[in-house]
């Protein structure tokens, strides 16, 4: 366990919250339109937390906005191109790396984008 509470790893009963990982991909239809399609579904436990108002601030003024943190026990090949399902809420990946010593559990850096319609997308 790292010696920093702002880098120790997710305790026992923390991760608790059930969440998909899917690749996303966006496929042409007809002329001028995409139809996202959703594969490698990928359900894991969770911890997550919302950023704190200095880093979401900054992530707004870089243009890479990041509203939360998701940490899954490790788990590898998640990209920019990978959405998180949780509780209904659709959460775009903006960032991916082994969390601490890199053995045990990944951080998800990812950005809330809405809530999730019936057709399993944003926009229904």
């Amino acid at each position: 366990m790292a010696s920093s509470i702002g880098t120790r790893e997710p305790e026992s009963g923390e991760l608790d919250r059930r969440i998909t990982i899917r690749l996303r991909e966006d496929l042409p239809v007809e002329v001028a339109d995409l139809d996202a399609v959703f594969t490698q579904p990928r359900h894991r436990w969770a911890k997550i937390r919302a950023v704190g108002t200095a880093v979401y601030t900054d992530s707004v003024q870089t243009d890479d906005t990041i509203t939360h943190r998701m940490w899954v026990r490790l788990l590898g090949g998640v990209t920019a191109s990978h959405e998180v399902v949780a509780g209904g809420v659709i959460y775009r990946v903006k960032r991916c790396a082994p969390w601490g010593a890199g053995k045990r559990f990944t951080l998800i850096e990812v950005e809330e984008l809405g809530q999730q319609q019936a057709g399993g997308g944003l926009y229904g």
